[in-house]
């Protein structure tokens, strides 16, 4: 039987410059032995479910019912529209099994998440938008995690795409850890392609630089900064009175041709994706290029963003963010080792890759990439954990030999009050269990897109052109009007509808 490691314990005043050179930069998971020490976090207040109602019960969340006879979350049963209220209303039942409040994405559009889903945005003043502790990196996504299991329910292994802080609110929650190399012996559903030098796995279907982004999505954020740089460039020199008559400056002229160079590349991954997508949807370079204002899937990862107008015209950005977990992103990885040979999978049971929740037969997997294939009540026996899953009836432990090929997991009890920071793509399998009077369980969680500049605290990013562009842009959201938030928020709860859950993310 594997050992069982166990994870280093830092303070959560631990200065950030100091958490980055240790733990970010070195791509090691840490216990946090407090929440977070910002001023503005209110976390604890959520634990009380009727202060929650009262703050956020008005919105409409997703939440998922546990698989009918794997017993666990992470899976492709789908999903059920409630208003929260009436969600936190049915926790006080104690006849279970819960449904569990997990990612919230649009079923009929993926790429239509927020950086603040319900119910976060209804919460957006009781949290810090980065936390101090978190230093430079770059916010994808914040999420609240609610269900009920005195027993203990399990989320599947599986991996994320981001860097991790999850901070435990309420009940226990244990974590069993491989690192990212393992993804060879871990049975993933896709194919991999990309194992990047920051321990960021992409696969044939996901296949995203080391920073997190698509390269259509990169290559569109770097038109638009290099089109502000020629914009400015021209009004000051136009406030100088220069140029009249004469061609552009030696400075404009080599901006404007990186500029073309952007649009070829830009091109060339529209094409790609299309390509993938469907050939005879867009064949036409004018076709391809004239959506380009909207940008509509320039944002850095697998949610949008919800900002605003810029001075030069540009349309909210919350129309402009999609995600780096959808098939429409580009199929091309950079930057990193090429690995061939291993297969991506999800957390469902082995055998039920094939079928969907009432046993009808699929056409493949509808597992996310990034999920494995190995059954968790397989994982927990050989680890010799207890466990609540249940084994396929087709089972057989002789399919799965790579897993006695890892290295020792670590196994992270979580309590009530703690933290845990997780490098991305840092596989893990967590079992929630309740704790408390009401008998629920609850964590706050934050994505950030994995910095590939891991030598550099102040700018954590290599493509500085890309990231200072998405800060300006992020910075313009912080100085919307309140009114114009309001309807970004309004339009983001109208985008989550019902449908087949296919892109489940734990």
């Amino acid at each position: 039987m594997p050992e069982k490691l166990q994870l280093e314990r830092v303070s959560p005043d631990l200065p950030a410059k100091e958490f980055f050179a240790k733990y970010v930069s070195s791509r090691k998971p840490v216990i946090i032995t407090g929440l977070l020490d910002d001023p503005t976090f209110q976390g604890r207040k959520w634990a009380n479910l009727g202060y929650l109602a009262k703050k956020a019960g008005d919105v409409e969340v997703m939440v998922e019912p546990i698989h009918p006879t794997a017993n666990q979350y992470g899976t492709d049963v789908e999903r059920i529209p409630i208003m929260f209220r009436d969600f936190l209303g049915s926790l006080r039942s104690d006849d279970g099994p819960h449904p569990y409040l997990t990612t919230q994405y649009s079923e009929e559009d993926p790429d239509a998440e927020t950086v603040f889903p319900p119910p976060t945005n209804a919460l957006r003043d009781e949290f810090p938008v980065v936390p101090r502790i978190m230093g430079n990196l770059f916010l994808q996504q914040v999420n609240l995690w609610l269900g009920k299991s005195k027993e203990g329910s399990s989320s599947g292994l599986h991996h994320d795409f981001h860097d991790n802080i999850y901070c435990l609110l309420k009940g226990r929650k244990r974590f069993v850890l491989f690192p990212p190399c393992e993804v060879e012996h871990l049975y993933p559903y896709g194919t991999l392609a990309t194992l990047h030098p920051n321990g960021l796995i992409a696969y044939e279907d996901i296949p995203v630089r080391a920073d997190g982004l698509s390269k259509r999505a990169a290559c569109k954020a770097r038109v638009r900064a290099l089109e502000r740089k020629i914009d400015a460039l021209k009004a000051k020199s136009k406030g100088k009175g220069k140029g009249k008559g004469k061609g552009p400056s030696r400075e404009l002229q080599a901006l404007m041709d990186a500029h073309e160079a952007a649009l070829d590349e830009l091109a060339e991954a529209e094409l790609d994706d299309v390509d993938a997508a469907d050939e005879d949807q867009m064949d036409d370079f004018d076709a391809l290029m004239g959506d380009l204002d909207n940008l509509e899937d320039a944002g850095p990862g697998p949610s949008k963003t919800t900002s605003h107008d810029d001075e030069d015209g540009e349309e909210d950005a919350e129309e402009e963010w999609k995600g780096i977990g959808h098939s429409d992103d580009d199929k091309n990885a950079s930057d990193g080792e090429d690995i061939n040979g291993a297969e991506d999978g999800e957390d469902s049971d082995d055998d039920e890759e094939d079928e969907g929740v009432l046993g009808e037969e699929q056409a493949g997997p509808s597992e996310p990439s990034s999920f494995s294939r190995i059954p968790t009540a397989h994982l927990h026996q050989y680890l010799g954990l207890p466990t609540t899953a249940v084994l396929p009836q087709s089972f057989d432990a002789e399919d799965f030999p790579e897993l006695e090929k890892t290295t020792d997991p670590y196994v992270v009890e979580l309590s009530e009050g703690e933290m845990l920071y997780l490098p991305a793509s840092w596989w893990h399998e967590v079992t929630s269990t309740s704790a408390g009077g009401d008998g629920v369980h609850m964590a706050f969680n934050y994505w950030f897109y994995p910095p590939d500049a891991l030598d550099r605290y102040d700018a954590p990013y290599r493509d500085t052109l890309v990231w200072d562009y998405l800060r300006q842009k992020r910075d313009g959201e912080a100085s919307r009007e309140p009114a114009e938030k309001t309807h970004a928020a309004k339009r983001a709860r109208e985008s989550v509808g019902g449908g087949d859950s296919k892109k489940v993310r734990r």
